[in-house]
């Protein structure tokens, strides 16, 4: 090329963030650059545009790459920028292009910042333009992120709302009442043993949030997202890549399961990574823990002919468990889970549930929101802005969001609107639990509920409350059990429960007679207990003992509190009260053990 001749190749660039701020597009740059070289006399070979592209590196723009190639091809010595920041903002990148314009013979001009590299001075002054545009570049991002993280803690939470969350009016991230639920009954079904792709083929069976298809990358999404327990989780992806730990913000969204619930989560895949057997339903299928090693046992079962039995075997220590002993073993736990659990779905619901709301004014405004945009679609519709397969699609989806609300709107109040007392609700259950006793039947009902369950729901009972179990088999071939592991949603249910006064417990005297006893009650719920009771039995209460007195009076009161006394009554339960703070049991407490008796008719109403 001859040197005396000038060959222009225009180099534009802009960013969406750049247009934002600056307001200027590709083709006014453009414009303002051919008038740039009609005025220079230069030659314009090409215009080369990188649209939505940052300049960050040159080594990422395709049409900056292209450029370079015609310069070093010869077909340009002349490049045509607005800014220079257009070009780039490296210090690094800027000595190599400077370095590459020199041996190519090849000068850089910038309409805006009166920049030419035909000449030393030119070059210096073109690199304190860099640094300092890199300097803005640096605060800026130092702005933004302190910026980011204030507007992270206050629940400004970035990127697409996960499943269950949507964004209020001010833009920050709040549950979606008409989502939460499908969130909360996916963590219930892993915790059941159900693997990503079984809740995923159950979801989409049901037909849940359709058209949306349910795979199993998705389930394991949800699974693995902290901000269901209302942490985010910043960098996830980028520190799993360079093995690091993400930033977390804990505490910035309103929670929609518990962190016992996530714990849970965690180690029930821990185990789920691990190879099992899966051709049958094993009852404590992942439950099951060697005496010895610790390890979770594998399962198996025998062919053939004869009875098939199911087993769990640690390969190491060489171990073979029989499921139906194993379960015969374990037969009183499960008793107590089951009735546990029948209470719990009979009485106890309204302790346990979550009663967060304490109105339905946040209920009310989002059902507000969807009778407003249905009549927003239908107004559409009725002008012809949309056809109506769009109108029906959006105007189903809608009205099917809005039923769902209703509906939980109307749970709200008549939850909010029950005035129980849970030693009311405990008096209706062990009235219940008595009657079923004095006619011998209540055992039978345990057991007829376990043996109506299949293989499958046992396996999802067991999973539900048990974290492992471990059972030894001794040199005869007898089953003990060892040790349990109880889950820890299970675990806060219970504490709960101890909170209000209504957990019950078997004390057992030396003769191994057991009797219920509730824990944790204090002298207010006592009277409450008993009024309730009253209105089903003549109720009378004595105190037979305090737990601070040597432990030989205690028994000699306890051997004789089974008795019937000479009024006709019967021992009911014995109740242990507390005299201190019972929030937190583990400080030192004035106890005392009562006797709750009632005659044996019951009253005539």
């Amino acid at each position: 090329m001859n040197e005396e001749r000038k060959v222009a190749g225009i180099y534009i660039r802009v960013s969406t963030e750049d247009q934002v701020r600056e307001g200027f597009s590709l083709g006014e740059q453009e414009e303002k650059l051919k008038q740039l070289c009609k005025y220079k006399d230069y030659k314009i070979y090409k215009v080369y545009k990188d649209a939505g592209i940052s300049a960050k590196n040159m080594s990422g723009r395709p049409a900056f790459q292209q450029m370079l190639e015609d310069m070093r091809a010869g077909k340009i010595n002349y490049i045509v920028a607005y800014k220079l920041d257009r070009v780039t903002r490296s210090v690094r990148d800027l000595e190599v292009l400077i370095s590459e314009l020199e041996e190519h013979h090849c000068y850089l001009v910038c309409d805006r910042d009166d920049v030419n590299t035909s000449s030393a001075n030119g070059r210096f002054f073109v690199r304190m333009l860099t640094v300092l545009s890199q300097l803005e570049i640096e605060i800026v991002s130092e702005r933004t992120k302190f910026g980011l993280t204030g507007a992270i803690k206050s629940g400004h939470i970035p990127g697409t709302c996960p499943l269950g969350y949507k964004r209020d009016t001010t833009k920050k991230m709040v549950i979606d009442e008409t989502t939460k639920d499908v969130v909360i009954r996916i963590f219930n079904l892993y915790l059941q043993g159900k693997s990503y792709q079984t809740i995923a083929n159950i979801l989409n069976e049901e037909k849940v949030l359709q058209p949306k298809k349910w795979d199993d990358s998705t389930i394991e999404k949800i699974l693995n997202n902290k901000i269901y327990v209302g942490d985010y989780e910043r960098f996830k992806r980028v520190a799993k890549e360079q093995g690091k730990e993400p930033v977390i913000y804990t505490n910035v969204v309103e929670p929609i399961i518990t962190r016992a619930m996530f714990e849970d989560i965690q180690l029930q895949k821990e185990k789920n990574q691990r190879a099992y057997c899966r051709d049958r339903v094993y009852i404590f299928m992942q439950k099951m823990k060697c005496h010895k090693c610790g390890k979770i046992m594998g399962s198996k079962g025998t062919g053939g002919k004869k009875k098939k039995y199911m087993y769990y075997h640690c390969s190491d220590c060489k171990i073979y468990l029989r499921e139906d002993l194993i379960e015969e073993q374990v037969m009183p736990m499960i008793m107590d889970l089951i009735e546990y659990d029948m209470t719990v779905k009979k009485y106890f619901y309204p302790v346990l549930a979550d009663k967060k709301e304490k109105n339905t004014d946040k209920l009310d405004k989002e059902i507000n929101t969807l009778r407003n945009q249905k009549s927003r679609i239908k107004e559409a519709y009725l002008k012809e802005i949309v056809d109506v397969e769009e109108f029906s699609k959006e105007y189903k989806a809608i009205d099917e969001k809005l039923e769902l609300l209703e509906q939980k709107r109307i749970e709200t109040i008549d939850l909010n609107k029950q005035s129980f007392s849970p030693q009311h609700l405990m008096a209706d259950r062990d009235v219940e639990k008595e009657k079923l006793i004095r006619s011998n039947k209540f055992y039978d009902m345990l057991m007829a509920e376990w043996r109506n369950k299949d293989k499958e729901e046992k396996q999802e009972f067991i999973s539900k409350f048990l974290e492992s179990i471990t059972v030894e088999k001794d040199s005869k071939g007898n089953y003990k059990l060892v040790n349990l592991k109880l889950r820890k949603t299970f675990i806060n249910q219970v504490y709960k429960l101890m909170q209000n006064g209504m957990f019950d417990m078997t004390i057992a005297d030396e003769k191994d007679k057991e009797v219920r006893t509730t824990v944790m009650m204090d002298k207010q719920e006592l009277e409450e207990y008993i009024k309730r009771l009253n209105d089903y039995y003549e109720v009378s209460y004595y105190e037979i003992a305090r737990l601070d007195e040597q432990k030989k009076d205690y028994q000699k009161k306890y051997l004789t509190i089974d008795e019937t006394n000479d009024n006709g009554e019967k021992l009911f339960k014995l109740v242990e009260l507390v005299t201190d703070d019972k929030k937190y049991p583990q400080k030192k407490v004035n106890r005392i053990v009562g006797a709750i008796r009632v005659k044996e008719r019951e009253k005539v109403s």
